[in-house]
């Protein structure tokens, strides 16, 4: 965008330009946009898919967002995941304070509780295994992601987590249907798989 887009490298001149992903720009909308003085923000686990943070510090790392040509001042302020971000600016939940922040399977991984040395398997779109490593920050011997898990306040722990995902989960199923029609609707899968005896050698791996 910097490199392609006249208007996002003529908005860092002029330090108007924010970037972010999905929370952010749901926070800053929800709290009042451009226009009524959102709030730009992004919590820990999202902020770290930017591939700019710190995961020791949680703060933007100068010299990766350097690197990358993009300014600190256009980067959301990095927040927690449970603590007051703004309140809701328009509509029909006009002043409900906003409180809550996090990826989905971290999201996941907190909702099952998962302890240390806990982990949690989401079946999805993708498929995606999450251990929660506490407070350690674990580099991965084995291709896994080092991932923060979750810290609910801003002056909690924060704990961490190992993560693997598989691109092509349930998206495989919507393939067989809408792609190559040999079924149509997901059930399908199952009387198909159970009508045989075996595989007869043949094995498909999505991932």
């Amino acid at each position: 965008l910097i490199e392609n887009v006249p208007a996002v490298a003529k908005a860092l001149e002029d330090n108007s330009c924010c970037f972010g992903t999905v929370d952010s720009w749901l926070l800053y909308n929800l709290t009042g946009g451009a226009q009524g003085g959102g709030v730009h923000v992004s919590d820990i686990t999202n902020a770290s898919r930017y591939l700019m943070m710190n995961l020791k510090t949680l703060q933007w790392d100068e010299g990766v967002a350097e690197k990358f040509g993009v300014p600190l001042s256009a980067l959301p302020k990095i927040v927690s995941n449970s603590e007051l971000y703004g309140t809701v600016a328009e509509g029909g939940l006009k002043g409900v304070p906003i409180c809550g922040c996090i990826g989905d399977q971290q999201a996941a991984t907190l909702g099952h509780r998962c302890k240390p040395g806990e982990a949690k398997n989401t079946y999805g779109t993708g498929l995606f295994l999450l251990l929660n490593t506490g407070e350690n920050i674990v580099q991965s011997k084995h291709g896994l992601l080092t991932t923060p898990c979750f810290q609910l306040g801003p002056n909690e722990k924060t704990h961490y987590a190992l993560e693997g995902a598989v691109a092509t989960g349930g998206v495989s199923v919507s393939w067989l249907r809408d792609g190559i029609g040999i079924i149509e609707n997901p059930q399908d899968t199952e009387t198909l798989a159970t009508s045989v005896e075996d595989t007869g050698g043949v094995y498909f791996v999505p991932a």
